[in-house]
């Protein structure tokens, strides 16, 4: 049976008490969108609404994409989370039974809501604070590090799945990719953001499969922390700096290129690349083999400090009242007996075949393309398009909409609440002079079934149209709006998501292929290909326990 649609849960959320079968959140209060609408944010399986229950805040996740055993991989992680009990992991209830929509009952995972900031938001309000990256940086290092402790992997780090609290502490939530002993018969039900996963990720599902992600994290905090003007130049709302395409064809890559000329990140910058070049197996051989000298930040642009080796790890600074994990058993220097770089240098001397391009997969979608609009509701979108008209209103904030076509037969518009407006004015002068050019904007495509966000006839002057109060506004049906078709829409998340393009970079980005370019061959088109270290026999997951107080083998930044 088809999955509910955003707008069929938005539509149930907004009276609680009939669509909430479990009894504390029936008398829970979704939180609203200044259209009236309850707030959700997308993800790749689950659609996330924020109720309050008894003054606390609650995270309810409501499914539209089919996982496999959905019930039996959330009893299994919810019985982790308990039993480990780390303070970065939220605690899960899983409904099988949990909202009613459209006469028909689906299943729901009750989360603590965490008041924290996406990674990606985070991160851009503390571009000009390193010492405040080093250590999110370093707290997600301990998060995977204890994880992979007990046999276990997140399966999806990305910038949208990891939360910074105001004390720099990480949360990690949506589990739906989580791997556990126990799911391994299962096999994996995602593959990831492809902007943090290796171009040679299919459908393995092990305990290493965070090892390629955590690294593309925590080299990007490093190098924002030295030169903060990456992330203007790299980041696409979809990332933090690296992209996919970084990862398909790293020799081609700018950012590659920046980074390992960077003093302090060009090791692990060039470690990552090499990764990027062998099977998705061998990414933890490439990683790992020379990550045991340690790191101490220093001030913006300053190289690594040394400290004495991996016994000196202990006085390194870590985040306040974290624990860490101890060095893996027997690991000491180089691992195997051909180093890495000698690995990579023999693949880069040979002619890289490039693989099939994959068959679908996230592309770029024209303000024109209504068809395409629709068909993405509830996605995280990218959107190019020419701007034909800008309006301002103004209720208790301002409000900012960008028209890319004919507001009343249901054209895309880009909206701007309150504080966008303000970041769209610092960036961009009077968002007037956006009318007639081009721009690509990223967010959450929502439909609206009902009209559009033209306001209802008002008696003010016409310099400025006032947001009345009522039931005229928005989506509400009214003479003004009855009869309109769907008009899409992306709400702005942050100003920056709105980028100005040129008429050729516009025609670009509509031309290209919908898919990022495939990976190179890797070592596997060319027979045994070369040799690289010996993989290490991962340990046994022990059981949960009191948290370790030895130092970590921290990668080392030269």
């Amino acid at each position: 049976m088809k999955l509910p649609t955003l707008l069929d849960y938005q539509q149930a959320v907004q009276v609680p008490r009939l669509a909430f079968l479990d009894d504390r959140l029936r008398a829970s209060v979704p939180r609203l969108t200044p259209l009236g609408m309850p707030a959700v944010a997308t993800g790749g399986f689950a659609l996330t609404f924020d109720v309050s229950l008894d003054g606390r805040r609650h995270a309810v996740r409501c499914f539209h994409r089919h996982s496999d055993n959905l019930e039996l991989r959330y009893a299994c992680i919810a019985e982790f989370v308990r039993s480990a009990a780390l303070d970065f992991l939220v605690g899960v209830d899983y409904q099988p039974a949990g909202i009613r929509v459209r006469g028909h009952c689906w299943p729901i995972v009750r989360m603590e809501w965490i008041d924290g900031a996406r990674l990606d938001d985070w991160v851009q309000e503390n571009l000009d604070r390193p010492a405040r990256l080093d250590r999110v940086r370093l707290g997600l290092g301990y998060a995977v590090a204890e994880l992979r402790r007990r046999g276990a992997a997140h399966g999806d780090l990305q910038h949208g799945n990891i939360l910074v609290l105001p004390d720099t502490s990480v949360r990690l939530v949506d589990y739906d990719g989580m791997y556990l002993p126990g799911l391994g018969g299962l096999g994996a039900s995602e593959r990831g953001h492809r902007n943090y996963q290796h171009p040679d990720r299919s459908n393995q599902y092990d305990v290493t499969l965070d090892r390629f992600a955590e690294e593309v994290i925590t080299v990007s905090l490093a190098a924002l922390a030295r030169n903060p003007g990456l992330w203007r130049e790299f980041n696409t709302g979809e990332n933090l700096i690296f992209s996919a395409a970084d990862f398909a064809d790293p020799s081609a890559s700018a950012l590659f290129a920046r980074l390992e000329r960077m003093p302090g990140v060009a090791a692990t910058a060039r470690r990552l690349r090499d990764a990027c070049l062998v099977d998705f197996q061998d990414v933890p051989a490439v990683l790992d083999a020379d990550a045991l000298a340690p790191y101490r930040s220093g001030p913006a642009g300053a190289g690594p400090v040394p400290v004495g080796g991996p016994r000196a790890l202990a006085r390194q600074p870590r985040p306040a009242g974290v624990a860490v994990p101890a060095a893996p058993a027997g690991v000491a220097g180089v691992v195997g007996v051909v180093s890495t770089v000698s690995a990579a240098r023999y693949l880069r001397t040979r002619p890289l075949r490039p693989a099939p391009l994959p068959v679908g997969g996230p592309g770029v979608l024209s303000a024109l393309d209504r068809a395409g609009l629709l068909a993405r509701r509830g996605e995280e979108t990218t959107v190019v398009g020419r701007v034909v008209r800008v309006r301002q209103l103004e209720r208790t904030g301002l409000i900012t909409v960008l028209e890319f076509g004919d507001d009343r037969g249901g054209g895309f518009s880009v909206v701007g609440w309150d504080r966008v407006s303000r970041e769209l004015i610092a960036t961009h002068g009077d968002p007037a002079r956006l009318e007639g050019t081009w721009v690509r904007v990223i967010g959450q495509l929502a439909v609206d079934d009902r009209g559009s966000l033209s306001p209802a006839p008002t008696t003010t002057s016409p310099a400025r149209a006032v947001r009345p109060t009522g039931p005229s506004w928005s989506s509400r049906p009214n003479a003004s709006n009855a009869g309109r078709p769907p008009a899409p829409r992306i709400e702005l998340r942050r100003g920056s998501l709105l980028r100005v393009l040129t008429e050729r970079q516009a025609a670009s980005l509509l031309n290209r292929p919908g898919t990022v370019p495939a990976a190179p061959a890797t070592r596997s088109a060319y027979g045994s290909g070369p040799v690289l270290p010996t993989r290490r026999p991962l340990p046994a997951p022990s059981v949960p326990g009191p948290t370790l107080t030895r130092a970590p083998s921290w990668r080392g930044w030269s």
